[in-house]
């Protein structure tokens, strides 16, 4: 059940807020966990037992750190300071084991359900470079959706609670309702315990604006999705699926719409959980910043996919760069190689690590890793060069602030993307490197692959459209706020036109090929 589909969202999401309104607000809860419940099981059958397994290590893990934290609280203060920190360091090293235990156990369930295939494929054509030609036999495993964001979350919570920065949850329903919550569960975002269980556990009244608001969000996103992703699709597929047949310019249009596929599809389903959890008063994290204004890489993975990037950096890249392995590894790179690199080089292994996590978070195989390894390059090279650029042209900082040097590096930060989401589509590494080295021969035949004339203008008017939107965002107007200002009649009508713009441009029918959202595999 998607969420453009129309049991989704004629049926599925107006049951289900119907009964979180009409309920007393102590069994709203109840309707949210019955209706997470119910998408699940629609979504992955009986492979819903995996999330409940993973709640209950987590909800059991959270009590027990909170316990021991209580007992710490109680015992400490009245021993000698000597007696008191070594209590203190053993209740610190019990539940980091702790945390560490139930990390592994859940990132053994995802490694095991997600990437073990891969891992035997690997492994088997090393083996098959030996004498002996020893092979194993590769697993078929299937993944339940959603279970990388389920299982993130997981250890978020855990690492949260060992910080003190949260209470654990009492109940085991409280923290399935957390993970299983239907609007993030399957391509989420990351929602922290600490943002979204007030509003989960103490829902607020049923509320007329943030209804409205909500309503006018999952439009937007079936906009996105119906009129440009679905579309766009039928271009990209016929390019991508059957690259030896195209070069030049048509990889150039494929790719290209590829990218407004991408974002108008991940940013659209996006649209739709966030309206969908304003609806019932449950404040989503936002997973995207106008990221095609970025004036570098970097900012570009601060504005995309925002909460998968904050998760690596709070839970990955920061305890890595400050762990007493790295330190150790900072102070002997010092002593080699002077202070400068004595600094860097732990920042860049940290970073390193990061991009290998983001690469193969995206997918169980080495051209998520080459992905990874690309933006990896791109940011460290961008790190390492700005010294000697800041040398060579010591007026580049003043150079910065002009509006041409800024839209040269957004200029710049397009390209570089549309090269990484070529990688991301590619059929395999050998497909991307054919791909890319197509691009100097000239493409002779039309340009109308799978669309006509009118299908492409729908997508440039649309892309448009969106990039209009975009820049009153990264202006700071609120379209919402300024339309919700507007009289009754006049905000009818814009509602109305987005339904009729889908009804009319969705990309429906025996022409079309619309895809699952992409994002759903992860």
């Amino acid at each position: 059940m998607a969420y453009n589909s129309f049991p989704y969202l004629c049926i599925f999401l107006p049951l289900c807020w119907l009964a979180w309104a009409l309920l007393p607000q102590r069994y709203r809860p109840v309707a949210l966990l019955g209706g997470s419940l119910v998408f699940y099981w629609l979504m992955a059958g009986t492979y819903t037992v995996w999330l409940l397994l993973a709640a209950a290590l987590t909800w059991a893990l959270g009590l027990w750190l909170g316990r021991l934290q209580d007992l710490q609280a109680a015992t400490t203060p009245a021993l000698d300071p000597g007696a008191r920190k070594a209590a203190k360091k053993s209740f610190t090293a019990l539940q980091k084991s702790l945390v560490a235990g139930g990390s592994v156990a859940l990132l053994g369930l995802l490694v095991w359900l997600k990437y073990l295939p891969f891992l035997v494929r690997t492994a088997n054509s090393l083996l098959a470079r030996l004498p002996m030609g020893w092979q194993i036999a590769t697993p078929t495993l299937v993944q339940p959706v959603g279970l990388s964001f389920f299982t993130l979350m997981a250890i978020s919570y855990l690492v949260d609670v060992r910080r003190g920065t949260t209470r654990p949850a009492v109940h085991y329903w409280q923290v399935l309702l957390y993970l299983s919550f239907w609007p993030h569960v399957v391509e989420g975002p990351f929602d922290r315990w600490g943002q979204i269980s007030p509003a989960l556990l103490d829902p607020p009244k049923p509320d007329y604006r943030a209804f409205t608001f909500g309503v006018q969000r999952i439009l937007w996103g079936m906009m996105k999705k119906l009129i440009l992703a679905d579309r766009a699709n039928m271009y990209v597929k016929a390019v991508f699926d059957d690259w030896t047949q195209y070069s030049g310019a048509a990889v150039v249009v494929g790719t290209l719409l590829y990218t407004l596929q991408l974002y108008a599809e991940f940013s659209g389903c996006m649209d739709m959980v966030v309206g969908a959890a304003e609806c019932f008063g449950v404040p989503l994290a936002e997973n995207f910043r106008q990221p095609f204004f970025s004036r570098s890489i970097g900012e570009f993975w601060r504005r995309w996919h925002i909460t998968l990037g904050a998760w690596l950096r709070e839970y990955l890249f920061q305890p890595v760069i400050v762990s007493k392995p790295m330190l150790r590894f900072g102070k002997w790179c010092n002593t080699r190689f002077g202070a400068a690199l004595g600094r860097s080089l732990p920042v860049w292994a940290g970073l390193l690590l990061t991009w290998l996590a983001i690469g193969l978070w995206h997918g169980a195989g080495w051209l998520y890793v080459v992905y990874g390894l690309y933006y990896f390059f791109l940011q460290w090279l961008g790190q390492a060069a700005e010294p000697a650029l800041l040398r060579l042209l010591p007026r580049l900082p003043q150079w910065r602030e002009h509006r041409i040097y800024r839209l040269w590096q957004v200029a710049r930060t397009f390209v570089l993307v549309n090269l990484g989401m070529l990688l991301f589509r590619a059929n395999g590494t050998r497909a991307a490197l054919e791909m890319l080295a197509s691009l100097r021969r000239p493409y002779t035949d039309s340009l109308l692959i799978k669309l006509d004339i009118r299908d492409l203008w729908v997508l440039a008017v649309g892309a448009l459209v969106l990039l209009a939107v975009d820049l009153l965002h990264e202006r700071g107007v609120s379209i919402r706020a300024t339309l919700a200002a507007r009289p009754l009649p006049l905000r009818w009508a814009v509602y109305c036109g987005g339904m009729l713009a889908v009804m009319i441009f969705g990309a429906y029918g025996d022409n079309y090929d619309p895809a699952a959202f992409i994002y759903a595999q992860f």
